[in-house]
């Protein structure tokens, strides 16, 4: 199995600004609220301007005079006007220190049954939804209102509460977040998150594309839109593979238009390259080789010219169809670009394997175990390109004798006899090494594997498990180099895993800050001299 680390993307935390409250002032130009009448509207406004700049105890006051105001206005007289003041009210109140989503009315300033429970998230939607429905024009402006601390802090706490594991709370500040901001992305991407931690394909897959549509075109939004477009045609390329009839079709659908639309979106990076490569697996369950190898014709052309990331990709790409020369390819020019990187020496031995090459597959395993130590496959390796080096040695053999028994001359006879003594030793050695990496293989008491490297500027995060072979429970070390191209540790980490029972497994993350991390390598958790055949 090709090696596919996934980089792990997590949701990134927004930035809590009330100060945005003043841009949220300035009008479209097609959406002109008349705030200037029944004069108590107007009052509630200088209130409002007040207190945006106010201490929190003052704001308070000017809040509390405003909802004053506002409920002593004519109601038949410019609603909307009157609607639009409540609603930046409520907003405003949210944002004070300590101010509960619950309170009464008469804790922001009603005198009118100040005893009645006010939910704000409610109260601001319900404000705002009169703006919207009667001038549609004014959305803008009131998503921008919506869009204010009080909804950072909740989609925040939503988006904490995904990547903690507590499920139920997520969907609480997620729903409740888009009763208060309905036209932002951040509450459907964390109830798709939750659907697909519940192993619900097609509920995550539609709160996925309401995040997509809601994103629309702001560029705020583009790596969340291009993030949530991957996890999507993903998970439905995972669902076609068990799904049938239309259920299946539905999927492939959805596969498809995710991918096409990161391919087709020329800041897409990375994301347009696994969009390619998602695009090229869904031809190649379909066999249509032509239109894999058209997904990355044009860096077979000129392997140079790409990135690591995108040739590995391009490697993974080819080898799933058994383009196993475009896949060498691929991962040969990766290997120059990042010699250390442990996905791309694990593929190019495979790919050497796959082509025969077995010569060549020993080097590379060997880089490999020097970077990825303890994981019993790596060893397997050796044994595979060890065996068919054998068998190479065998058919020499035979030939040799063969040339030997046919021979007239006593010199002739000879060194075709010393060419097969020659490789019968030969294959000896390649016999003994073989048998020697399957027992290492078959016996380790231990296995590392990764499923997270993942870099955001200047931080990497490694994310694995350690599974436990052994018949008692282990606590290890995990003691990894971050690297950059060149081999250089750039930082290094330490995690301890365990107590992990045994035949069990144990997680961990390791986080290492500088510039220029590339790859990693990890301490030996065994000695592998120490380990004894499998009795």
């Amino acid at each position: 199995m090709l090696a596919t680390v996934k980089n792990a993307l997590l949701p990134v935390m927004l930035s809590a600004a009330i100060t945005a409250v003043a841009g949220a002032q300035q009008k479209a130009k097609e959406c002109e609220v008349d705030e200037g009448k029944p004069s108590e509207v107007a009052r509630a406004v200088f209130s409002l301007q007040v207190a945006q700049t106010a201490k929190p105890e003052d704001a308070a006051k000017n809040l509390r005079s405003a909802i004053g105001s506002l409920e002593k206005a004519d109601k038949s007289k410019n609603p909307v006007g009157q609607s639009f003041e409540l609603g930046k009210t409520y907003v405003m109140w949210l944002a004070q220190p300590n101010m509960p989503v619950v309170t009464t009315r008469g804790a922001v300033g009603f005198t009118q049954n100040a005893t009645q429970p006010l939910d704000l998230v409610v109260a601001i939607d319900s404000a705002f939804g009169v703006v919207e429905k009667a001038m549609p024009e004014c959305v803008g402006q009131t998503n921008a209102w919506r869009a204010q601390k009080g909804w950072v802090t909740m989609i925040n706490s939503a988006i904490a509460q995904l990547n903690a594991e507590h499920a139920d709370s997520a969907e609480l500040l997620a729903k409740r977040s888009l009763v208060l901001n309905p036209n932002a992305p951040y509450g459907y991407m964390v109830l798709g998150n939750l659907a697909q931690k519940k192993s619900q394909p097609r509920q995550a897959i539609d709160y996925f594309k309401q995040t997509v549509d809601k994103s629309g075109t702001d560029t705020t939004y583009g790596d969340l839109k291009r993030q949530t477009l991957l996890a999507a045609a993903n998970l439905a390329a995972d669902a076609a593979e068990s799904a049938t009839g239309p259920e299946k079709a539905a999927y492939l659908s959805d596969a498809k238009w995710g991918y096409e639309t990161l391919a087709q979106d020329a800041k897409a990076g990375n994301f347009a390259d696994a969009a390619r490569s998602g695009l090229a697996r869904l031809a190649s369950a379909s066999g249509d080789t032509a239109a894999v190898r058209a997904t990355y014709a044009q860096q077979l052309s000129n392997p140079s010219a790409y990135g690591f990331q995108q040739l590995l990709n391009a490697g993974v790409t080819a080898a799933r169809t058994k383009q196993v020369a475009d896949a060498t390819t691929f991962f040969e020019a990766a290997y120059k670009k990042n010699p250390y990187h442990r996905d791309v020496l694990y593929n190019l031995a495979i790919m050497y394997l796959n082509g025969d090459r077995y010569s060549k597959v020993v080097p590379v395993v060997r880089e490999l175990v020097a970077v990825d130590p303890s994981n019993g496959e790596n060893y397997r390796l050796f044994t595979i390109a060890y065996a068919n080096e054998q068998k190479g040695f065998n058919e020499k053999i035979k030939s040799y004798n063969a040339l030997a028994k046919k021979a007239k001359l006593p010199k002739s006879i000879k060194a075709y006899e010393d060419s097969a003594r020659f490789y019968f030793d030969s294959a000896k050695g390649v016999a003994d090494s073989a048998l020697k990496y399957n027992n290492i293989a078959e016996a380790f008491p231990v296995k590392l594997t990764f499923n997270e490297f993942s870099s955001q500027e200047d931080k990497s995060t490694l994310g694995g498990s350690i599974m436990n072979n052994t018949g008692q429970s282990q606590t290890y070390t995990v003691k990894v180099d971050f690297l950059d191209v060149t081999g250089k540790v750039v930082t290094s980490q330490t995690a301890t895993v365990g107590p992990v029972a045994a035949g069990s497994s144990g997680r961990f993350t390791v986080t290492g800050t500088g510039a220029g991390i590339a790859a990693f390598r990890y301490a030996p958790l065994v000695d592998v001299a120490t380990i004894k055949p499998k009795s």
